[in-house]
């Protein structure tokens, strides 16, 4: 009877693991579908901040304007690009000159990546019982949260943009709005007071 009972019990401990396990994948998996679903977006504004600098961007339809700013230094560079007609420049704002071309634009919006999960598999993060997974508030929006460590992110239910990222080398929190980019935001940059790189 005894080995019964224990056998029932090492079963039921089994099958709750098994629960856990599969609800915290099947969770990991949401959570990065949502999140590379959000370069979908058309119509997009958001502010990031870090120790480093402050990047703004927006997004209407195909043409893309990202303007970072350094923390330390005047250094401030905007990035513009429209794919309609692949024109793009980046612009050094204070040595008042631009270059042809975007390399340096962020095309994701979600460009601050997740760390805790690209830097580990989602399966081992389901099985290690020092991870969490949970539904908690960030900035007024409901989000996922997850921490492995010092690294803790939470993420947006509605868009999958990632609100707050911490790992040891840095923190970023982001502000974003939905559908409240304007054709003005995102116009070409005067540069008539910029001179060329090429000249």
């Amino acid at each position: 009877m005894k080995k019964k009972i224990v056998f029932l019990v090492i079963l039921i401990i089994v099958a709750l693991i098994a629960v856990i396990f599969s609800w915290r994948l099947i969770t990991l998996n949401k959570i990065k579908k949502l999140n590379e679903e959000s370069i979908k977006i058309s119509n997009l504004y958001f502010i990031e901040e870090n120790s480093n600098s402050i990047t703004e961007f927006w997004k209407k339809d195909n043409i893309i304007k990202e303007n970072i700013k350094l923390v330390l230094g005047d250094n401030n560079i905007t990035f513009w690009e429209n794919f309609d007609n692949n024109e793009s420049y980046t612009i050094f704002n204070n040595t008042k000159t631009y270059s042809t071309g975007a390399d340096g634009i962020i095309f994701e919006p979600q460009a601050n990546n997740i760390n805790i999960l690209d830097s580990n598999n989602a399966i081992l993060l389901a099985l290690n019982p020092m991870f969490k997974i949970s539904s908690k508030e960030y900035d007024n929006k409901s989000c996922y949260y997850i921490k492995l460590g010092q690294d803790e992110a939470y993420i947006d239910k509605e868009y999958g943009m990632v609100l707050y990222n911490k790992s040891e080398e840095n923190e970023i929190t982001v502000k974003y709005t939905v559908n409240t980019v304007t054709d003005e935001d995102v116009e070409k940059p005067d540069l008539t007071n910029y001179k060329s790189n090429y000249e």
